[in-house]
C-alpha cells in the first residue's frame, strides 16, 4: 500500500518550519519535537472532546522520550475564545514554571489553535508552538499563516498577534470523525482558495466532487496540500495583510457579519465555512451587478458550493430571525471588519475564476444591497 503523506516546508518572517500531512502522524510527534528543542516541558491545550485520545496517544508516548507533559482541556466553543480562558492557561504555565523554550501544543479546531497560539505568542514574549489541527477548516486555514487571536465582545479576533509554530502536524485520521456538516464547512475555505487563485484547482474540485465527499484519502491529501500551498503563496512576503494576503478574505467580510449576527444565546446558526459560503455569494452579487463579472462565473461558484451542501443564502425565518432586524444587525457588524481602513471596507472581488482583486471603493450601499440579496 502506497503511503499517503506529504511534507510542506514553510518560511514566514524567517521562521522556518515544516507541515507534515499524513495518517497517524501523531505517533511521530515526540521524536519530531525532540529534534526541535532540548526543553522537556510540554503543555497540551486541547479540545475536551480529545481527552481520552490524549490519554491514549500522547501521555505514555511523550513519557518514553523523557518529556514532562501536562494537559489543559477546554470547551472549544466560540464563546470560550476569550481573555478569561487565556488567563486560566497563563496561571497553569506560571504554576508549572514554563519558560520560553518550553513547548505549547494546540490540539483541536480553529478556536483552540487561535487561542492557544495567542497564549504561546505572549508567554515570555513567545514560547515554542506546535499546531495539531483536527478539523479540515483548521488544517487548510487557521493553522497556517501565523494569525493567533481571541475574540473581544462581539468583535471576532479583536485581540491578536502574528506568531508561527516550530512544527505543524496534520493527521488525516482526524477528518474521518468529522460530521458531514463540519467537513463541508471546511470545504468552503478550499473552494474560496480555488476561486481567488487557481482555475485548474477549481475544475479539479468540480471533477472530483464525489471522491471529496466520500473523503477518499489520496484525493483528500491532494485537496489539503494544494489549499495550503495557495495560502502560503498569498502569505509569503505579506504576513500582516498589507496586500495579497487580503485576497484570502474573499467572502469573509460579509460572511463574518452573518456569523456574528445570527448567533443567539451563544449558539451559532452557521459554521464559519457556511458563513463564508454565503459571503461568497454576496460578493458575487456585487461583482456581477456593478463590476462586470460574468453571470457564468457566479453560476459556477454557486453550483460548486451547492455540490458540497453549503448554503448560498440566509433563510431568516427558518433560523428564527426577522429579516429586517437581521439585515440591520449585519450592517452594524460588517463595519467592525478588521480589514477596514479609514472606516471604509475593503472588499475582495472576482471577475474570473482564479483572479481576485482588492476593492477599497465599494460603496456601503452596494454592501447593503448584497445583504438584502442573500437574506431571504
Amino acid at each position: 500500500m502506497i503511503e499517503i503523506s506529504k511534507i510542506i516546508n514553510v518560511d514566514f518572517d524567517n521562521s522556518p518550519y515544516s507541515i507534515h500531512i499524513k495518517r497517524n502522524i501523531i505517533k511521530d510527534l515526540p521524536l519530531l519535537l525532540k529534534e526541535k528543542t532540548n526543553n522537556k516541558k510540554v503543555i497540551v491545550i486541547a479540545d475536551s472532546y480529545f481527552e481520552s485520545f490524549c490519554s491514549e496517544h500522547l501521555s505514555s508516548n511523550f513519557s518514553e522520550y523523557g518529556f514532562d507533559i501536562i494537559f489543559h482541556y477546554m470547551d472549544a466553543g466560540k464563546n470560550n475564545k476569550n481573555i478569561q480562558e487565556v488567563l486560566r492557561i497563563y496561571a497553569v504555565l506560571e504554576e508549572n514554571d514554563f519558560s520560553r523554550d518550553s513547548t505549547l501544543i494546540a490540539l483541536g479546531g480553529g478556536v483552540i489553535g487561535d487561542l492557544a497560539g495567542f497564549v504561546a505568542s505572549t508567554w515570555y514574549r513567545g514560547m515554542n508552538l506546535v499546531h495539531i489541527p483536527t478539523t479540515l477548516m483548521a488544517m487548510v486555514d487557521s493553522s497556517v499563516g501565523g494569525k493567533v487571536a481571541i475574540n473581544f465582545r462581539k468583535t471576532i479576533n479583536g485581540i491578536g498577534n502574528y506568531y508561527h509554530p516550530i512544527l505543524t502536524l496534520m493527521d488525516l485520521e482526524f477528518i474521518d470523525s468529522l460530521s458531514n456538516r463540519d467537513y463541508n464547512s471546511g470545504l468552503a475555505e478550499v473552494i474560496k482558495c480555488a476561486i481567488i487563485s487557481d482555475k485548474k484547482f477549481f475544475n479539479y474540485l468540480k471533477q472530483n466532487t464525489q471522491k471529496i465527499l466520500k473523503r477518499e484519502q489520496k484525493t483528500l491529501l491532494d485537496l489539503v496540500s494544494r489549499t495550503i500551498e495557495i495560502k502560503i503563496e498569498h502569505v509569503l512576503g505579506d504576513v500582516k495583510e498589507g496586500n495579497k494576503r487580503l485576497l484570502l478574505n474573499y467572502g469573509h467580510t460579509l460572511g463574518h457579519a452573518i456569523e456574528i449576527s445570527t448567533e443567539k444565546n451563544h449558539l451559532e446558526r452557521y459554521r464559519h465555512g457556511e458563513g463564508v459560503s454565503i459571503g461568497i455569494m454576496a460578493v458575487c452579487y456585487i461583482a456581477h451587478k456593478y463590476y462586470n463579472c460574468s453571470k457564468i462565473v457566479i453560476e459556477e461558484c454557486e453550483k460548486l458550493l451547492k455540490a458540497f451542501n453549503l448554503p448560498t443564502f440566509v433563510d431568516s425565518k427558518s433560523i428564527g430571525f426577522e429579516k429586517e432586524k437581521l439585515l440591520k444587525q449585519c450592517l452594524r457588524n460588517v463595519m467592525k471588519d478588521k480589514k477596514r481602513i479609514n472606516h471604509k471596507l475593503r472588499i475582495i472581488l472576482v471577475n474570473e475564476i482564479g483572479q481576485a482583486s482588492i476593492n477599497a471603493n465599494v460603496p456601503f450601499e452596494q454592501v447593503e444591497e448584497a445583504f438584502k440579496y442573500i437574506i431571504q
